[in-house]
C-alpha cells in the first residue's frame, strides 16, 4: 500500500519563462529519478508531470538560453518556477534561475560561480549587501577608512586588488575610474533579486577581457508576469532604522518592477575629542589639536524603476534607472588612538587624524537593452550611462579614496549569437568613453581651484571586439572558447584568449578546466601626472599620489581546474587555481630619502629629485589557492547546511622595499603575503524553516593577516522569525553575537604587525568592528 500511494502522490507543474515574464513555449523539461519523464512546454510555458515520490534530477533546455538543473525531492504536490536567461542575457557570466530552493544545484560550467538571491539574504535579515559577500571563499575585503560601518568597504575576487575584479549592474559596469573599485558598503538588498559572482578567466565574458580576479554582478528587481507587492520597516541598535517598498508586476506587454530604500543609522560612535597630529610634540603653535565630536551617523536612500515592453517571447525592451545616495559622518574611522610606539612622548595614547570628515557618495546607472531576432540569431543591443560621484567635506584621510571626483562611463554595446543543437557563438563589442573629473582638487597651499579651471583630468575611449562560443563534441564533454580584442586610446591594444572543457562523468559529477589569459588596464588616474601644487606632502616631505604616463596594463594567465558532485542529499565543489601576474601596477616609494629627511625641505616651485611617490609597474605576483563549497540538506528537508573554505595564497615577486599595494598601502616583500589578505577564510551557515517558523545563524571565519589587521576572527549572526500570517513576518536578527573584534577608534600602529625585509615586522593600524547588534524586522508581501 506504502508503495502504491508514493506511484500516485506527485504532480509537478513547471512554469519556464523568460526574465521578463514572457512564457516560453517548446521548452524541453525532464525529471531524472526512480522513473524518467520527459515533456515540451505549451504555449503558456507550462510542462504538467504525474510522477512517483522519490529524489529527481530536473532539466530544463531550450535553444538560445542556458539551461537550468536542480534537485527536486517529491512527496507532495510541487511548483516549480523556472527562469531561462538567454546566453547573452544582462549577467556577465550567464546563470538560470529557479524558485525551488537551488543550493544543491551542482556547477556545471567552467567557472566557479554562485548566485546570492534575494531569499538568501533574507533569511539572515541582511539589509546591505555587502553582508552576503562576507561568506564566499574567494572574496576579500579593504577598508580604507577603518572597520565601522560607516566606512568605505571594496570587495576583491582571488588577489588584494579589487581593481582586477569588475562591479557590475545588469551588465552596466560600475568599477570607478579613481580607485578601480567601488565602495559597495550602502548597497541595500531591497533593490536586488541576486547577486552573481564568478571568478576567474571565463570564455563566456561578455565585457571584455579586463579582468582576472572574476566578477560581481547585481541583479537588479525584475518585472513578474503576476503582481507582487512587499514592504519592510525594521529598526535596531547604534540607531539603525529602515523602510523598503517593492512592487513588480506586468498590465498587458507592459512589464515593471520599482524599489524604494530608505536606511539611517545614529551609529555606535559619538564622542568629543581633541585630535593632534600623529608625532608631532603636542602644543601651539605646531601642535595644538582640534576639538571635534567623532560621529559614524548614516543617512542612505535609493530608487530603482525597471520596465520591460515585449514585443513576442524573443523580442523586448527593457529600461533601468539606479539611483543610490548616501553621506555619512566617518569622522570616528578615519581618527584613532595612538599606539605608534614612535610617537612615545608627542602624541602616544591621544587621538590623532585629519579631524572632521563627511563621505558623500551618489551613484547614477541607467540603462537600455533591447534584443529581436535577426536572420537565423538573436540581436542585442544595449546602451548605458553612468556616473559615480563623491564628495569630500573637511579633511581627507586616505589620499585614494577620499578624493573629490566624478566618473563619467558612457557605453554602446552590440552583440549576436546563435544557437544549434549541440553549440553556439556570439560575436559582438562594444565602445566606451569614461572620463574623470575632479571638482575640487587639493593644492597645498590651501586654495581651490575656480570652476573655470575644473577640467576632466583624463578620458579614454575603449572598444571591444569578441568571439565566443560553445561546442558539445559528445554527450558529455562540453568545450567553450573565447577570443578578445581591447583598444584603449590611452595605452594601445590587447589581444586575450579563453578556453575552457566541462566534463560530465556522470549525471551528478561534472569535472571542469580552464585557461585563458586577461589584463588590469591602468587607471585613469594612475597615468595622469598632476602638477606638484595639486598633490599632498606626508609627514617626510614627499609628494604622494603622482601619476605616471608611461604606465601600461597588467597581465596574467590563469589555469583552473574544478570538479562538483551531487550526493543523495548534499553537494560537494572543489577547485584549484593559480594566477601568474605580469607587470603588477604598485607604488613606489623613495623610503631612503624620506627616513634620512632629504624631501623635508621641498615645495612645490623648488621640489627634490627623487622625493615624489608614484604608480609604476613592477615585478610579478602569483595568486594560487583552493576553494571549496559543501551543501547538505538534511530530512526532512527542514534543516540546510551550507560551509564554504577558501585557501587564498597571494604574493609579489622580484620587488624591492621601496614599493607599496595601491591597495592597503603597506610595504610590500617579495615572496611574502600580501597584506590585509587571510590566507584561510570560511562560513558555515544552518537554515531552518517548518510551518510558520524560521531562523538561521552564520558563523564567518578570517585567519591572520586580515583586513582588521587582527588575530583570527569569528563572527557570528542569528535569526529567528515567525510568520504572523501567509503575508506578513516578524523576524529579530542579531549581528556579532560575541563582540568579536569590536571596538569604537582605530588604534594606529596596534595591529598584527607585517613582517618586512630581514622579517623585521612593521606596524600596521588595528581596525574594529560595531558590537553586538539586535534588530525587528516586519515585512509584508502580497
Amino acid at each position: 500500500m506504502h508503495a502504491l500511494l508514493l506511484a500516485i502522490c506527485c504532480t509537478v507543474t513547471v512554469h519556464v519563462h523568460t526574465s521578463t515574464g514572457a512564457p516560453l513555449a517548446g521548452a524541453h523539461v525532464s525529471l531524472h529519478g526512480p522513473k524518467t519523464y520527459a515533456k515540451v512546454t505549451d504555449d503558456s510555458g507550462n510542462a504538467l508531470f504525474t510522477a512517483d515520490g522519490g529524489s529527481y534530477h530536473l532539466d530544463t533546455t531550450d535553444r538560445g538560453y542556458t539551461g537550468v538543473s536542480i534537485d527536486l525531492e517529491l512527496k507532495d504536490t510541487a511548483a516549480v518556477d523556472v527562469t531561462l536567461e538567454p546566453l547573452d542575457a544582462p549577467t556577465l557570466r550567464t546563470i538560470g534561475t529557479v524558485k525551488v530552493d537551488g543550493r544543491l544545484t551542482p556547477i556545471r560550467g567552467t567557472l566557479p560561480s554562485v548566485t546570492v538571491t534575494r531569499a538568501d539574504m533574507d533569511r539572515l535579515g541582511e539589509d546591505r549587501v555587502i553582508d552576503s559577500l562576507l561568506a564566499l571563499p574567494g572574496a576579500t575585503f579593504t577598508r580604507p577608512d577603518g572597520g565601522g560601518a560607516n566606512a568605505i568597504a571594496v570587495v576583491s575576487l582571488r588577489g588584494p586588488d579589487p581593481s582586477e575584479s569588475l562591479v557590475a549592474l545588469d551588465d552596466q559596469l560600475l568599477n570607478d575610474g579613481n580607485t578601480g573599485d567601488l565602495d559597495l558598503s550602502r548597497f541595500p538588498v531591497a533593490a536586488f533579486q541576486a547577486v552573481d559572482v564568478t571568478e576567474g578567466l571565463g570564455p563566456e565574458d561578455s565585457n571584455g577581457s579586463n579582468t582576472f580576479g572574476g566578477a560581481i554582478n547585481f541583479v537588479s528587481l525584475q518585472p513578474t508576469q503576476t503582481p507582487h507587492f512587499s514592504f519592510a520597516t525594521s529598526g535596531g541598535s547604534f540607531g539603525q532604522s529602515e523602510a523598503w517598498v517593492n512592487a513588480t508586476g506586468a498590465r498587458g506587454k507592459l512589464g515593471y518592477a520599482f524599489a524604494w530604500d530608505d536606511q539611517h543609522e545614529a551609529g555606535y560612535t559619538t564622542q568629543p575629542a581633541t585630535v593632534y597630529i600623529p608625532g608631532l610634540p603636542v602644543g601651539c603653535p605646531n601642535n595644538c589639536g582640534t576639538s571635534t565630536v567623532l560621529g559614524s551617523t548614516v543617512a542612505s536612500r535609493l530608487g530603482l524603476g525597471n520596465v520591460t515592453w515585449t514585443f513576442s517571447q524573443n523580442a523586448n525592451i527593457n529600461a533601468r534607472v539606479f539611483l543610490l545616495g548616501d553621506v555619512r559622518d566617518q569622522s570616528s574611522s578615519i581618527n584613532g588612538i595612538d599606539f605608534d610606539s614612535g610617537d612615545v612622548g608627542t602624541t602616544y595614547g591621544l587621538f590623532t587624524g585629519p579631524g572632521a570628515e563627511s563621505f558623500l557618495q551618489n551613484i547614477r546607472a541607467y540603462q537600455i537593452r533591447g534584443q529581436a531576432p535577426l536572420g537565423a540569431g538573436e540581436l542585442t543591443a544595449d546602451v548605458s550611462e553612468s556616473d559615480n560621484g563623491i564628495t569630500i567635506d573637511g579633511n581627507p584621510s586616505d589620499p585614494a579614496y577620499d578624493v573629490t571626483h566624478i566618473d563619467h562611463r558612457y557605453n554602446g554595446a552590440l552583440s549576436w549569437q546563435r544557437s544549434f543543437a549541440t553549440s553556439q557563438f556570439a560575436i559582438g563589442g562594444y565602445t566606451r568613453y569614461e572620463s574623470l573629473e575632479f571638482l575640487a582638487p587639493p593644492t597645498t597651499d590651501g586654495s581651490t581651484l575656480t570652476p573655470s579651471q575644473v577640467e576632466p583630468l583624463i578620458g579614454q575611449t575603449i572598444n571591444v571586439f569578441y568571439a565566443r562560443g560553445g561546442f558539445q563534441p559528445t554527450a558529455k564533454l562540453r568545450l567553450d572558447a573565447g577570443v578578445f580584442e581591447s583598444e584603449y586610446t590611452s595605452f594601445g591594444s590587447n589581444l586575450d584568449g579563453r578556453l575552457g572543457a566541462v566534463y560530465n562523468t556522470d549525471p551528478k559529477t561534472a569535472i571542469r578546466f580552464s585557461i585563458g589569459t586577461g589584463f588590469r588596464a591602468p587607471l585613469l588616474i594612475e597615468r595622469y601626472q598632476f602638477p606638484l601644487s595639486q598633490l599632498a606632502q606626508d609627514q617626510y616631505g614627499v609628494f604622494v599620489g603622482q601619476g605616471n604616463p608611461g604606465e601600461h596594463p597588467e597581465h596574467a594567465t590563469e589555469y583552473e581546474l574544478g570538479i562538483s558532485h551531487q550526493f543523495e542529499s548534499a553537494t560537494l565543489d572543489f577547485s584549484l587555481y593559480q594566477t601568474n601576474l605580469r607587470d603588477p601596477i604598485e607604488i613606489y616609494y623613495p623610503e631612503t630619502a624620506a627616513l634620512a629627511g632629504l624631501c623635508l625641505a621641498q615645495t612645490p616651485s623648488a621640489p627634490v629629485p627623487g622625493c615624489v611617490s608614484y604608480n609604476s609597474n613592477v615585478g610579478n605576483a602569483v595568486y594560487q589557492g583552493i576553494e571549496a563549497r559543501f551543501v547538505q540538506r538534511f530530512a526532512p528537508q527542514h534543516l540546510f547546511l551550507t560551509a564554504n573554505y577558501g585557501l587564498n595564497v597571494a604574493y609579489p615577486k622580484d620587488l624591492n622595499a621601496d614599493f607599496s599595494n595601491p591597495t592597503s598601502g603597506a610595504n610590500l616583500v617579495s615572496n611574502q603575503q600580501f597584506p590585509g589578505i587571510p590566507q584561510q577564510q570560511g562560513s558555515l551557515e544552518l537554515d531552518w524553516a517548518q510551518n510558520r517558523w524560521h531562523a538561521a545563524t552564520q558563523a564567518i571565519f578570517r585567519g591572520y593577516n586580515n583586513e582588521l589587521n587582527q588575530g583570527p576572527i569569528a563572527w557570528i549572526d542569528a535569526s529567528v522569525g515567525f510568520k504572523i500570517n501567509n503575508e506578513t513576518d516578524l523576524t529579530f536578527q542579531g549581528t556579532n553575537l560575541f563582540d568579536d573584534s569590536a571596538g569604537r577608534f582605530t588604534q594606529f600602529g596596534a595591529g598584527s604587525p607585517y613582517l618586512g625585509l630581514g622579517a623585521i615586522p612593521l606596524p600596521t593600524d588595528r581596525l574594529f568592528v560595531e558590537p553586538f547588534g539586535l534588530r525587528a524586522i516586519f515585512t509584508v508581501r502580497k
